[in-house]
């Protein structure tokens, strides 16, 4: 029996050392290891001060740790190499609680005391964050809103693509801006740490300098955030983006022709407005589009669809093999795309500035609209019944011009979220944006505001503070959900990018990132409203301002007649009084003059 239990005893202990032998994969080492380099790099109080070559020490600790199986024997070089960085003196003026401010969505530093961390590690771990850095950061720089700008970074001009350690320490870098400094991080669809632990294979793994490029790519994207993009000589020179000479946009999902924008190429390819382009190369184009997708950055699905027309062929060879669908048949053809500057854009007629659809209602297009115009625009529509404000575009920075005329006093319209320098990864509530002044004359009509996935930072902005207006409405499809200021940043060198900076939301805290601003009447384009060429949200606008022109017609004569009545009853009121008067002095009725007391019923 003793024989037996040592037996049992013995496999137990030879499979749970095998099982410590091997419990720590490369990607999880990988993983940990960038985790615990860029909180180092951001609390330590002496690597915070630059003392030291931290992407040196990257690429050391990297292949330093690659001989460890366990995360006992990770973890056990972990601690050692942050002892020997220097003693870490006590903290007074680090703040170890949350101030009423505190915006604490992004943050979380629970991972440092992962069970499978040593004492000694989560120990140390621990101690940094207690102690943490405080003052003018060697690598942190804050732009003029206070938002995040990395600074003294190695510009790395002899980036070797070949080499695994230098393209892990470009995802290194992204990564960690991204997990302390980016407001929105909780917005992203996928979990950060997941994103890491998802792309370190793929950097891993590239075989050539476009898997490098695209791996950065697809991991900028993962951000959720029409202000980020990746700009590289190698993205740029590949076939990502190719051109048809026709517009095309996803419209009741399907891909269709909406626009012509090269008339003599799109006479050559047989493409007409109204065109449903089916499948291309044998695969269904909105499932190209699809899988097309994690490589289009955007905040939304609304703006990686706007994005069809730059797209939807990338890496093709031209010309394709497609199905377009015109009038009910089908019809199998060829299509051939060009480069941005192949093609020739017809000039489309310029819009004026405002003007008026009818007596009653008064249309301002945004993008053309300048502050030195507001006040003559204003002066014209004052008396009108509606004003509709176009903002499907880029507004030229009018909202606060336009704001002394259309509230009655001065408004707050946006909060913000700054990040907390002092505990990188928290921010706080910093900051507000208003709009208007006091004014008993402003406008009191009807304001009609138009929307679509074209309105994108500025101008979403602009809409925030155009729904201040006490008679507003909001009219069109989602926006593209990208608020906050733009900041834009190398990664490395050649290697350009962006985000949104600081955290922008309606007053009351709720988000317009990602799901765009408020809309109170949804109107999505169709591909019978193309085909009939019309332009469905500002039809529905006419529609709603015609409703409010008759309402207010309504509403006069209703006030008219009760005025009627009221003249009439007072009069009638008055002939009683002098009846009972002349009675009185016994005077004969038929000496009163009746008609001058009636009223005029025209």
């Amino acid at each position: 029996m003793r024989k037996l239990l040592f037996i049992l005893a013995l496999c137990s202990s030879i499979t749970i050392s095998f099982a410590q032998q091997g419990d720590l994969s490369k990607v999880d080492r990988i993983y940990y290891t960038c985790k615990i380099w860029g909180y180092l790099k951001y609390y330590h109080p002496l690597i915070s001060k630059g003392s030291f070559d931290w992407d040196e020490k990257m690429q050391t600790v990297v292949g330093i740790t690659a001989k460890y199986k366990t995360h006992a024997e990770f973890s056990e070089y972990m601690a050692n190499w942050i002892y020997y960085m220097g003693q870490i003196k006590p903290c007074t003026s680090c703040n170890q609680g949350d101030s009423q401010d505190a915006f604490l969505k992004n943050f979380d530093l629970s991972w440092t005391q992962n069970p499978k961390f040593s004492d000694k590690l989560r120990k140390s771990l621990k101690n940094i964050e207690r102690n943490r850095f405080q003052g003018s950061h060697y690598y942190i720089d804050q732009g003029k809103v206070g938002e995040f700008i990395p600074k003294n970074e190695q510009p790395q001009l002899d980036l070797i693509w070949k080499e695994e350690n230098q393209r892990l320490l470009a995802l290194f870098r992204y990564w960690n801006y991204i997990e302390y400094f980016y407001p929105y991080k909780y917005l992203t669809d996928q979990n950060w740490d997941d994103v890491l632990k998802e792309m370190i294979p793929k950097f891993i793994d590239a075989q050539t300098r476009l898997d490098f490029h695209l791996a950065m790519l697809e991991l900028v994207v993962k951000i959720d955030d029409s202000h980020a993009g990746l700009i590289t000589s190698v993205i740029d020179e590949m076939p990502y983006y190719n051109y048809l000479p026709a517009r095309i946009d996803l419209i009741e999902d399907q891909v269709m022709v909406t626009e012509i924008i090269d008339i003599e190429k799109s006479r050559m390819a047989d493409l007409q407005v109204g065109d449903i382009i089916k499948t291309i190369n044998n695969k269904p184009a909105v499932q190209v589009h699809n899988s097309n997708k994690k490589y289009i950055w955007g905040s939304n699905d609304a703006v990686k669809d706007r994005s069809l027309y730059h797209t939807l062929f990338m890496g093709m060879q031209s010309p394709v093999q497609v199905t377009i669908e015109r009038n009910g048949a089908v019809r199998p053809t060829s299509l051939s795309f060009y480069k941005y500057s192949d093609i020739s854009y017809e000039k489309t007629a310029t819009k004026p500035k405002w003007s008026s659809p009818s007596d009653s209602i008064g249309y301002v297009n945004m993008d053309a609209l300048t502050s030195g115009d507001v006040d003559q625009m204003m002066s014209e529509f004052m008396d009108k019944t509606v004003i509709i404000f176009d903002v499907r575009n880029n507004p030229r920075g009018t909202y606060k011009a336009l704001a002394k005329y259309l509230n009655p006093s001065d408004t707050t319209f946006a909060i913000y979220t700054k990040p907390d320098y002092s505990y990188p990864g928290k921010f706080v509530w910093q900051g507000k944006a208003n709009c208007g002044e006091s004014n008993e004359d402003y406008y009191k009509g009807k304001v009609i505001v138009l929307v679509d996935e074209n309105t994108q930072s500025h101008a979403e902005f602009t809409v925030m503070s155009l729904q201040t207006a006490p008679n507003v409405l909001t009219i069109g499809s989602q926006t593209a959900g990208t608020d906050g200021k733009v900041t834009k940043f190398p990664i490395i060198s050649r290697f350009y990018t962006a985000m949104s900076g600081m955290g922008v939301y309606y007053p009351n805290k709720t988000e317009a990132q990602r799901v765009g601003v408020a809309i109170d009447i949804p109107v999505e384009r169709t591909v019978a409203g193309i085909r009939e060429g019309k332009d469905e949200i500002l039809d529905k606008a006419i529609e709603i301002a015609k409703e409010e022109i008759a309402r207010e017609i309504a509403e006069a004569k209703a006030a008219a007649l009760a005025l009627q009545d009221s003249l009439r009853m007072d009069s009638i009121r008055r002939y009683t009084l002098k009846m009972d008067s002349l009675q009185m002095n016994d005077l004969p009725l038929d000496s009163l003059q009746v008609d001058s007391l009636k009223v005029n019923d025209n």
